[in-house]
């Protein structure tokens, strides 16, 4: 299996286009074996909308705001797997004691330091653990890696994590009968299967992570996409306010696909949420005609962080 990982990474930099483009081509061809059983989290802009929503039971017990203990600010990063263990999509996500919350996104193609490993593309980092867990649970030395490394690149500490396949927004969306988006253009792209016309259209299975993955054909690469995956989500917050007794099936259908680590209280945390903020995305730059990736500036990312924009996603995206 690791071998035909790496394979498939080494034949992901053969294919690579020219880096002003500033992404890189990658078939899905394998799937990823499932995450063992874990209630937990979500994923980027919208993404702990979506935990709150989507992923927290809720038939659990409220908690008794009076006896309640004063909440605690968190920071949570949450991350989108593919079939290659690469990062689609990495999110820092914070509550503050009021109950704020603020997200912030990665693009994967980041060129950082990876702590232990070496100066390469953001979505390295948890491939390079999993693929060598040095006696952890691969998911758990993945996720541990790519915590260190945004640590280092926002001067952020990071409290918990949780993890996602990509695959299961596509489940997401079929069990909401569709979720809706709006495309500035038509878009068609081979690598990902995209092939919308401008215009709102209507995403299910794998026609939503076809429109999730896709960065080819796209003006700004990976940081289209970012914005994708933000409207994505603040669609399927929309739809499920719309139909809440598709959450028992939501759950069903993509817990198997999602892990958090041991010493996260998700529901908790859930409740912690009173009111979200717009999202927003770290200062990139045009790396190295000669090292394909986007350029990060650590201290510009840090103060960024302090104080992100509160801009809302585009309604209509590339």
């Amino acid at each position: 299996m690791t071998d035909l990982i790496r394979e498939a990474i080494a034949a992901e930099a053969d294919e690579r286009v020219d880096p002003r483009t500033v992404m890189a081509e990658l078939q899905k061809k394998r799937r990823r074996k499932p995450f063992g059983l874990i209630a937990g989290a979500g994923l980027t802009a919208a993404a702990v909308a979506v935990a709150v929503t989507v992923l927290v039971p809720r038939t659990e017990p409220s908690i008794n705001v009076a006896t309640a203990p004063p909440a605690q600010p968190q920071t949570v990063l949450l991350m989108g797997l593919d079939d290659y263990f690469h990062t689609d999509a990495i999110v820092l996500v914070h509550v503050d004691a009021n109950g704020a919350l603020g997200s912030v996104s990665i693009p994967r193609d980041s060129v950082v330091d990876i702590p232990g490993f070496r100066r390469e593309r953001i979505n390295e980092a948890y491939t390079e653990a999993y693929l060598d867990p040095k006696g952890e649970d691969p998911d758990v030395a993945g996720a541990k890696s790519l915590v260190k490394t945004v640590e280092q690149l926002t001067g952020t500490k990071i409290d918990h994590w949780a993890s996602v396949k990509m695959s299961a927004f596509g489940k997401v969306a079929d069990v909401l009968g569709g979720v809706d988006v709006c495309l500035k253009a038509a878009a068609k792209d081979t690598f990902s299967g995209a092939d919308f016309p401008a215009g709102r259209v209507r995403l299910a299975g794998d026609q939503a992570l076809a429109f999730l993955r896709q960065r080819h054909g796209l003006e700004n690469g990976d940081l289209d996409r970012v914005a994708r995956q933000q409207a994505f989500l603040g669609s399927v917050v929309a739809k499920l306010a719309q139909q809440p007794d598709k959450l028992g099936d939501i759950v069903k259908a993509i817990n198997p696909s999602v892990k958090v680590d041991d010493g996260w209280d998700v529901l908790a945390f859930a409740k912690q949420i009173k009111q979200q903020v717009a999202s927003g995305v770290i200062p990139v730059g045009v790396g190295d005609p000669m090292t394909p990736g986007l350029a990060v500036d650590p201290a510009a990312v840090r103060e960024y962080v302090k104080t992100p924009p509160t801009k809302d996603p585009d309604t209509c995206v590339r």
